[in-house]
């Protein structure tokens, strides 16, 4: 859709893909009453967000309108502030996902979009063959080396929590793995103790 400039305006569509638990910011809480009568009281303390982590549905999808001269560094802010995101935008990454059709296997490359290059442009160039195979994807920025200092408090709880649980889960299905087995050797031992002695009868 062109304009009076050089430029030109159109939608985009980003798939969210994260892994990782989001810090979103919900909403304010009023003072409390301790705050009230403490006279605490502060522009600050008047209106104070609430923060919550959790993880968003995978494939969530969001269409953007935007125009040829934004960059990938702009969509990827967008999409923080429309889901009220909270981290830091470092820690993600659009990426240009392609899906390769194959007679035997289908398979799925990812290409990391730098700061400056432009989606809308970069969609447009697509072969409209291709179009429903390729797609933009915000992932969480995969550098080979987790940052831990980037995240906060809360999601570094969610990460114990998960590993935890996974831990857990883990043991359990060890444990149940051996003592089916001890089932079975029981069974087995008995069975072997019934043949004996059904032998020793015919002897």
């Amino acid at each position: 859709m062109p304009d009076d400039s050089d430029t030109f305006q159109g939608f985009i569509r980003v798939n969210m893909n994260l892994t990782r638990p989001i810090n979103m910011s919900i909403g304010s809480r009023p003072p409390s009453i301790y705050e009230v009568l403490a006279h605490e009281m502060t522009d600050d303390s008047l209106d104070r967000r609430t923060i919550t982590s959790f993880f968003l549905p995978r494939d969530t999808v969001k269409a953007l309108f935007v125009n040829s001269v934004t960059t990938v560094r702009q969509v990827i802010d967008v999409l923080l502030r429309k889901f009220k995101i909270t981290d830091n935008p470092r820690k993600f990454a659009l990426y240009e996902q392609r899906l390769e059709e194959d007679a035997n296997d289908n398979r799925v490359k990812l290409r990391k979009l730098t700061d400056n290059e432009r989606p809308l442009l970069l969609c447009l160039e697509w072969p409209s063959h291709s179009m429903k195979h390729k797609k933009f994807v915000l992932q969480e920025n995969d550098t080979g080396e987790i940052n831990w200092e980037d995240f906060s408090v809360p999601e570094l709880g969610n990460f114990l929590r998960i590993l935890d649980r996974e831990e857990q889960e883990y043991v359990d299905e060890i444990k149940n793995k051996y003592r089916l087995r001890k089932l079975q050797f029981k069974e087995r031992f008995k069975e072997l103790e019934q043949e004996n002695a059904q032998k020793s009868k015919d002897v």
